[in-house]
């Protein structure tokens, strides 16, 4: 009997195991291939977020005795926040095609810096085999696809907006609705307690990325300004919708506006002061500033950051590596509340330290 009993255990761990294996690669697999339904989602929440993060700060403003109402404050914000999408997307796509444009000339400066390059490594043949391979020579297709996608991209737009509508309307019942739904439960308030922490921590984390990334755009913005590289506003964009992802954008962000000065100017030292200048600009926010305004925003550790940038980047690309971090922070506050996956949590945590993760519970009057 005893036997039995452990053999039946054993079976509903197996079985258990199974079905956790079979949900993890089905939730992926509704990601890749349904992954054009749900990006608009996923854009419009964090929009919305920002768009609660912004209300907030201008409900604070206090004019004699004047604040302004919520409402009109999240007015507001949705402005903007429209004002923000329409000028990405337009700077984006204009500046994109201007480049495609001039990419005669710079198919030619590329021959003339790679040999450049050669010469500088002391491999005097090596430009020639470099230019024989496939798309080393041609830029025009590669930006004809990135226009194409954006312009594509403008059809997104107007569902984004519409979710973000709905959204904001939605917020207003969606916590009366959990009460009708768990009122009766017995967790309800562990469970609006996980929420709010959730909620806070993705707060949070965007409040903190939306200021260094503007921060960092700012300054690399007039430091390409001065010394005069094409389109420095494009990069600035650039530079900080990259920067939201974690240690991989910041150096793509600085290799993208350091590669076209090359070009612009047909001279490789261009690529080097404009990647250290940059770069200079990107490890002075990162390293000095950020820490010193808002700390350290998210208990992750940095492997774990970077495994799921690179399995989020292969399903959604750039917005599946944007949203890499938050998702994972979610996930590990939900585990770090159950003992059965407490374990994994600790393992997911940067110091493995995750009390401050866990809602107490409140013991009940019997």
């Amino acid at each position: 009997m005893i036997k039995r009993n452990r053999d039946l255990r054993e079976v509903l761990k197996l079985a258990k195991i199974v079905l956790w294996l079979m949900l993890i690669v089905g939730s992926v697999l509704i990601l890749k291939f349904f992954g054009h339904l749900f990006k608009p989602l996923v854009i419009a929440l964090i929009f919305w977020y920002l768009i609660r993060i912004l209300s907030n700060y201008l409900t604070e403003i206090k004019i004699g005795k004047f604040h302004m109402p919520g409402l009109l404050a999240k007015f507001f914000s949705l402005v903007l926040i429209i004002i923000f999408i329409y000028s990405f997307v337009n700077i984006m796509v204009v500046n994109l095609k201007q480049i495609a444009d001039h990419v005669d000339q710079y198919n030619t400066r590329q021959d003339n810096l790679l040999e450049q390059v050669a010469g500088f490594m002391g491999f005097e043949d090596f430009h020639k085999e470099i230019q024989d391979l496939p798309g080393s020579k041609e830029l025009r297709p590669y930006l004809t696809k990135i226009v194409n996608q954006l312009t594509q991209g403008i059809g997104y737009t107007l569902i984004i907006i519409i979710y973000l509508i709905f959204l904001l309307i939605e917020e207003y019942i969606f916590q009366k609705k959990i009460h009708y739904i768990y009122k009766e439960s017995r967790n309800f308030n562990e469970m609006k307690k996980v929420m709010s922490q959730m909620n806070n921590s993705i707060k949070r984390y965007i409040k903190i990325k939306t200021f260094a990334s503007f921060l960092t755009a700012f300054l690399a913005y007039w430091v390409l300004f001065f010394i005069g590289v094409n389109f420095p506003l494009l990069w600035a964009f650039i530079i900080f919708i990259f920067n939201f992802i974690p240690y991989v954008g910041s150096f793509t962000a600085t290799l993208l506006p350091s590669l076209f000065a090359a070009l612009q100017f047909n001279s490789f030292s261009y690529f080097l002061w404009i990647f250290l200048s940059v770069q200079a600009v990107q490890t002075l926010v990162a390293n000095f500033i950020e820490p010193r305004i808002v700390g350290k925003s998210l208990n992750l550790s940095p492997l774990v950051v970077f495994i799921t940038l690179t399995v989020w980047g292969t399903l959604w690309g750039v917005l599946g590596m944007i949203i890499a971090v938050p998702v994972t922070s979610i996930l590990v506050i939900v585990m770090a509340q159950f003992p059965n996956t407490r374990k994994v949590a600790v393992l997911l945590s940067e110091s493995g330290d995750i009390n401050s993760m866990i809602v107490p519970v409140v013991k009940r009057k019997t």
